[in-house]
């Protein structure tokens, strides 16, 4: 086909349409894509991909895509062999037991000279259809999705057959799905107003980002991720992004607060994982405190933007020592002043046998309700309860 007969979208779809327009057979439209596809030299790695592949803390990369571009951008960042596997109606592949990253699936088929990949809207529709039958998903990448939050960014797919890949990926009902939260990035689904009010009565889980699209978010991901994880950035980034040692780290808006001594850091940390494993953004100190203006300024400004500010309490905050924690308690219970009596700002956890009636703790926050953890476990009804104030402050704050 010459390249003034395309149509006009520059759509897939649109192409194909065009080809079997010239009574072409339809076989034929794989082989004759396989053929004019650029080579790896002439297809350069998008900048988002390699950005996305930087993030270490993501192994499992499950795209809609034909081409290899994720499996490069994945070995040309971590300078490992990226393990790639495709579904195919009629030959399917699962992943190893052993699913340690990187892992690539290609969830609509990889490229090929035969029909075993989806290139027309009909081709899409049968492979979703096959994946609807439980006989023919792949179990172990469906065991994988089903326990782990998602992050789908940019897939296109609106109306129905977005709705179809969700309750793929779930073992029930997306109205009976709990515990983790997934992530919609995609700016043709934002403007769906029948897909978001859906998500929102029925796909509780599920938050729409509204901030832009797909390149916007993977470029403040990548951004964050190096901010929070400055030794593990690659090699191959593209900036670097500098934290003066004197400042305080800066929370992300809304996140939830972390307060403890220093001698409970393990346990706080214990707190942290729990929360982020559910889907909630946490600021965790896990520097030692600095003194200076700048960084007591920072920190407070951080205790304002929280979502929810958590203190940990044990023997140890009951010291008649001067501690930086006894500050951020006073910024935080001035704060919670300001917010209406329905809605709630402090949850103080005691990860010991700690009383509430202690003298050497703010009356205040004694008259608070407490969350028991011992050592820092972190109970599912806890988790529970967070996750919820913190869904509820970011749907207000939306």
């Amino acid at each position: 086909m010459a390249s003034g007969e395309l149509p006009e979208d520059g759509q897939l779809n649109a192409v194909a349409c065009r080809f079997l327009d010239q009574g072409k057979p339809w076989e034929f439209l794989y082989s004759a894509l396989k053929t004019v596809m650029p080579g790896d030299e002439e297809l350069p790695v998008p900048e988002p991909l390699l950005r996305l592949a930087e993030i270490e803390a993501f192994e499992l990369f499950v795209t809609t895509t034909f081409d290899s571009l994720l499996q490069r951008a994945l070995e040309q960042v971590r300078s490992a062999e990226a393990r790639v596997f495709s579904y195919a109606p009629d030959a399917m592949e699962d992943i190893p037991a052993d699913a340690a990253g990187p892992v690539v699936y290609h969830l609509l088929g990889k490229l090929s000279a035969v029909p075993a990949y989806a290139v027309t809207q009909e081709d899409v529709l049968e492979f979703v259809h096959s994946l609807q039958s439980e006989s023919r998903q792949p179990p172990l990448l469906f065991d994988e999705l089903g326990r782990r939050s998602l992050l789908i960014l940019g897939s296109s797919f609106g109306g129905w057959l977005a709705r179809f890949f969700l309750r793929t990926t779930k073992r029930q009902r997306l109205l009976l799905a709990r515990g983790r939260t997934d992530y919609l990035v995609d700016e043709e689904i934002q403007d769906d107003e029948s897909l978001v009010l859906f998500l929102r009565h029925f796909a509780s889980g599920t938050e729409i980002y509204r901030g832009g699209g797909a390149l916007q978010f993977a470029t403040e991901l990548h951004r964050r991720w190096r901010e929070r994880h400055p030794a593990e950035a690659g090699a191959g980034a593209a900036d670097t992004v500098a934290t003066p040692a004197a400042a305080a780290p800066a929370a992300e808006a809304g996140a939830v607060f972390l307060s403890y001594a220093s001698e409970d850091r393990a346990a706080a940390e214990k707190i942290k994982n729990a929360l982020e494993a559910a889907g909630v953004d946490v600021f965790f100190d896990k520097d030692d405190l600095r003194a200076g203006d700048d960084f007591e300024t920072r920190l407070m400004r951080n205790i304002r933007d929280c979502s929810l500010f958590v203190p940990v309490i044990s023997r140890h905050t009951l010291t008649g020592r001067r501690r930086f924690f006894r500050l951020e308690w006073t910024q935080a219970l001035e704060e919670a002043r300001k917010v209406a009596p329905s809605e709630t700002f402090i949850v103080p956890v005691a990860i010991d046998d700690t009383s509430p009636r202690e003298p050497a703790l703010p009356e205040k926050l004694a008259q608070l309700h407490w969350q028991l953890l011992p050592g820092g476990e972190a109970a599912p009804e806890f988790v529970e309860l967070v996750r919820g104030l913190f869904r509820r402050y970011h749907r207000g704050a939306a």
